[in-house]
């Protein structure tokens, strides 16, 4: 069973004019009464009849028109304008005949549609005007009230215009950042799984490869090459377990990689390496800890992969800020590509505020990484 879809306001592409009927409806129907009102009060008027009430229903039928899209708009505004012009100047009462004219004109600058709805308002005003100036026709205080209230119509339009291109760019804003959220996590996820599968894996290989050199002539050693493998893998399988928590729908946060230092350079060890450290007991808040732990987990596996057998050095240094560096003898790096372990050592140490520098020479290759406490 899929799950229901939203498909925009109910004035959008397809239910706008619908939507807008019934409005339009009543609308009419009150600019109707009023105008017969207006007329019984001024019986020198011309005959309130079913001409005035055609005339009168064609601004409020024309309110379904300039919400829809291409030339109906342009229909509509232009019927907006001659029904309430066309009332007036046929002598009738002129009553609340132009109210239907003020909606249109917001109507159509909500609609994004400036241009109709300044001339729209405009053609009002000065039809409504010139009306004025004959005989018989509209007194200087409706003229006043009217062209006041077109005025006021067309700044709600602009108005409106504006606050619904307002609405639009926050959702774009909005929609923006979501993007980018998703895309962050994807890539703190994918550096997650690099750095766990390439310090497990590259340990796993250097065991396996001593266990196959040692099954036969040192059994005890192969036996304990393959413990080595086991225990590995179970923590490799954790760590990924963890990480890919958070995928799952209950929104579980991974828990944090063990932070413990010494337990990865006794690691190294194991597989092979000659590791000299020193100051890998100081404690380090959070996120500090995290990105020390994953920037010598990453570098340890890189000497594994690139400088089997070499001899490292690891300090820590703990003060305001907090500065590792690892260091190994082995053959220099040429040329030197940032590929997917230093550029995520790198953008650990950058979003907490560090910098991570990689350099290789003829006295080995060197990872220096440096975050404020």
């Amino acid at each position: 069973m899929t799950s229901p879809t939203w498909t925009g306001p109910p004035w959008g592409r397809r239910g706008r004019s619908g939507w807008v009927a019934v409005p339009a409806a009543f609308l009419g129907l009150l600019t109707v009464l009023g105008c017969a009102g207006a007329n019984a009060w001024h019986p020198g008027s011309r005959a309130f009849d079913g001409v005035a009430v055609l005339i009168l229903l064609v601004a409020p039928a024309a309110l379904v028109l300039v919400v829809r899209r291409g030339a109906a708009a342009l229909v509509g505004a232009v019927l907006a304008v001659v029904g309430p012009v066309t009332y007036l100047a046929l002598g009738y009462a002129p009553g609340p005949a132009l109210v239907p004219l003020g909606f249109v004109v917001v109507a159509l600058g909500a609609t994004r549609r400036r241009v109709l709805s300044l001339a729209a308002g405009t053609a009002g005003v000065v039809a409504v005007a010139v009306l004025a100036l004959l005989p018989g026709g509209p007194n200087p205080v409706y003229t006043t009230l009217t062209i006041t209230g077109l005025a006021v119509a067309m700044l709600l339009g602009e108005g409106a215009r504006g606050r619904r291109e307002r609405m639009q760019a926050l959702r774009a804003a909005r929609a923006s950042r979501e993007e980018s959220a998703v895309a962050a996590e994807r890539l703190r996820i994918a550096r997650e799984l690099h750095d766990v599968l390439a310090h497990s894996l590259s340990g796993i290989t250097v065991q396996a490869g001593v266990g196959l050199h040692l099954m036969d002539r040192e059994p005890e050693a192969a036996r304990q090459a393959l413990v080595e493998i086991r225990d590995a893998s179970r923590d490799a399988l954790d760590e990924v377990r963890d990480v890919l928590g958070i995928l799952r729908a209950e929104g579980e946060a991974p828990r944090e990689p063990a932070r413990s230092l010494r337990a990865l350079v006794e690691r190294a060890r194991s597989d092979g390496l000659t590791v000299h450290e020193e100051g890998l007991g100081s404690d380090l808040p959070d996120p500090v800890a995290g990105v020390v732990h994953r920037t010598l987990q990453e570098a340890l596996s890189n000497v594994r992969r690139h400088a089997p057998g070499a001899s490292v050095q690891v300090s820590l240094v703990s003060g305001d800020a907090v500065v590792l560096d690892v260091r190994d003898d082995g053959p220099p790096v040429a040329p030197l590509v940032e590929g997917y372990g230093l550029r995520g050592m790198r953008e650990r140490a950058e979003a907490v505020g560090g910098t991570v520098t990689a350099t290789s020479g003829a006295d080995g290759f060197h990872v220096r990484l440096e975050v404020p406490r």
